[in-house]
């Protein structure tokens, strides 16, 4: 009996060890404490190699840190034990996707049919999955039809969104405009997409959504001082989950505040972006032509 109750406390020992560390590593997470994390769950992943909790938020930290192949291996686990999960779908075939556009273009044409296969089964098990129809939208659009583009399949996503998303609908919209060289379309159906999302409420705001909207008002003079809030909405919001890095945030930001000709503003901007990333090339040639203003 003595024995029984020692097993049974170190059961009770260890699950609260483990309790502690996920609490643990939830904290450096939130706080932005990513090496401390990944390290966390890089230690915890060994004694629990199936816990989706770990293997997802480890993943997601590959992903942040571009570090493709290793988000793959773990998104590639994670449908492994739960194939039926949309999200993990979405996760790997978004990581195979950016696995893609970091090699040649011949290279890219092992990963489409992956890509596709996985972003089609998420949209398929959620028919609300927003995320993996904005991803087929665009993947149709741009893939040459011998490889299996489709402007059809592109359409049949699209007018999906609009039923889940209006503002979703119409940045999809935009995207094939622009692809087959509509540009005054593609500014209509935009200024929809901010039209609709000004009015929205929080809960059906994403945070990726204020970065693209933010973009769109700095390439096409779009509502510049609402462009400037959702880009500030972004940074404050930023975390390892979002997929638009914060020096791309603040470029954007830049180029705004030439249009609002804010140029101190547009300065400090472009040198947050250069000290996030020494070697951003687009942010060297906006710095110089803010210094010329």
């Amino acid at each position: 009996m003595r024995h029984y109750r020692c097993a049974i406390f170190f059961l009770f020992v260890n699950f609260c060890y483990s309790q502690v560390q996920v609490v643990d590593i939830q904290k450096n997470l939130d706080e932005g404490n990513y090496n401390k994390a990944q390290l966390l769950l890089e230690q915890k992943l060994t004694n629990s190699p199936e816990n989706e909790f770990v293997i997802s938020a480890l993943g997601d930290l590959y992903s942040y840190k571009k570090d493709w192949n290793q988000a793959i291996r773990q998104y590639e686990v994670l449908v492994r034990i739960n194939p039926g999960k949309a999200d993990y779908n979405f996760k790997l075939g978004g990581a195979l996707g950016m696995k893609a556009l970091s090699v040649s273009k011949f290279q890219a044409l092992a990963y489409i049919s992956d890509i596709k296969k996985y972003l089609e089964r998420a949209a398929e098990i959620n028919p609300t999955h927003i995320e993996s129809r904005r991803a087929l939208v665009e993947l149709y659009m741009q893939l040459p039809g011998f490889i299996g583009g489709s402007e059809e399949k592109a359409q049949k996503y699209r007018s999906e969104l609009f039923k889940l998303n209006k503002v979703d609908g119409y940045l999809s919209e935009a995207f094939m405009f622009k692809e087959t060289n509509k540009v005054q379309k593609a500014l209509v159906a935009y200024r929809m997409a901010m039209k609709i999302h000004s009015v929205q409420t929080i809960k059906e705001k994403r945070n990726s959504l204020n970065y693209e909207l933010g973009k769109i008002s700095a390439e096409f003079n779009l509502e510049p001082a609402y462009g400037l809030r959702l880009l500030n909405s972004y940074i404050d919001n930023y975390n390892y989950k979002d997929i638009y890095s914060l020096e791309w945030a603040y470029y954007r930001k830049a180029q705004i505040e030439v249009i609002l000709q804010n140029k101190n503003a547009a300065r400090t901007s472009i040198e947050k972006a250069l000290t996030l990333k020494h070697d951003f090339k687009e942010a060297k040639e906006e710095k110089q032509r803010i210094l010329r203003l």
